[in-house]
């Protein structure tokens, strides 16, 4: 028997068969673990007590700077590597849902029937469940490619399945929490968004519980809450550069900025292509930031991330 002396200060007890890791525990070692009930620690994983493993030939050294340009090579190294997987479910996730209320939303304006507003609610409904699903898919397969696995498309699915309602729950808590600090003032929605930026992989990857992933996700932003919010801003103008493109489509196509394009398929397809880019994007980008952020403050290197999916 052992103790585990926690973030939150509360002391958890475990024995042997709980430890994830080959490593021997030592008096004193950081360990990564989930909290059990009556105060037990399960799951547990001995962090690396030297630099972790290099990846994509880069050395990252622990208790080392937050490094935002590594945070988007590695978002968008892992997107172009995970191609099939990550495009592939999207399209059909998320895209044909997004196709169905786009028919669904132009049969309201043009006809104003229920046929109209029960399309458009079944594609939202299809669409919400599309959207978590791809972002268990990419997370399980971003970790995993960070450690330089392969993953295949059944092994992603499997994680996206079973963890959509987990993050769906964790979507409407911290939308909730989210909205009820915009009420007085932007800046607190701001705040308590970028806190819990990395909530997400910490369900997926630690198999946390939501409300212990959003304290989680606090304690990982924390001293590092400026960069995360800079992140946010540069994936924000990236979004906007892709809504102007797709604004200039509808230009060409003889509608206006304001009014968007008169051609039926070319707004169904838009949208389309903007929301499978969107999950796409924003999914693997959480990924890379989650990774900074424990190999900057724990030291996990990919490995440590990857054997929780083992």
């Amino acid at each position: 028997m052992g103790a585990i002396l926690g973030d939150d200060t509360a002391r958890y007890l475990f024995n042997a068969t709980q430890v994830r890791t080959p490593l021997p525990l030592t008096r004193g070692q950081k360990v990564d673990f989930v909290p059990g009930a009556d105060l037990q620690a399960t799951e547990i994983f001995a962090l690396q007590a030297v630099a972790p493993p290099t990846w994509a030939g880069q050395s990252v050294s622990r208790g080392g700077q937050f490094d935002l340009g590594r945070v988007i090579q590695r978002t968008f190294t892992t997107i172009r590597e995970n191609a099939a997987i990550f495009f592939g479910a999207a399209t059909v996730m998320v895209g044909a849902p997004s196709a169905v209320m786009g028919l669904g939303q132009s049969t309201v304006v043009t006809d104003g029937g229920a046929a109209g507003f029960l399309t458009m609610a079944a594609g939202w409904v299809f669409y919400l469940a599309g959207l978590y699903m791809v972002q268990g898919m990419v997370v399980k397969a971003a970790i995993n490619g960070f450690n330089g696995k392969t993953t295949s498309f059944s092994q992603a699915f499997d994680v996206g399945v079973k963890m959509f309602l987990p993050l769906l729950g964790l979507a409407i808590i911290a939308g909730l929490g989210t909205g009820l600090a915009s009420l007085a003032l932007i800046v607190p929605g701001v705040i308590v968004a970028v806190m819990w930026s990395v909530a997400s992989p910490a369900v997926v990857v630690e198999q946390r519980s939501i409300f212990e992933s959003l304290q989680r996700s606090r304690d990982l932003t924390r001293g590092y809450r400026w960069n995360v919010f800079g992140l946010m801003v540069i994936y924000v103008i990236l979004s906007w550069i892709i809504g102007a493109a797709v604004g200039a489509l509808g230009l060409a196509t003889g509608g206006g900025f304001f009014d968007g394009s008169p051609n039926l398929w070319v707004n169904v397809a838009s949208d389309v292509v903007v929301n499978i880019l969107s999950a796409v994007v924003a999914s693997a980008g959480v990924a890379a930031l989650y990774y900074e952020l424990r190999t900057v403050k724990e030291g996990a290197g990919p490995e440590a991330l990857a054997a929780i999916f083992d």
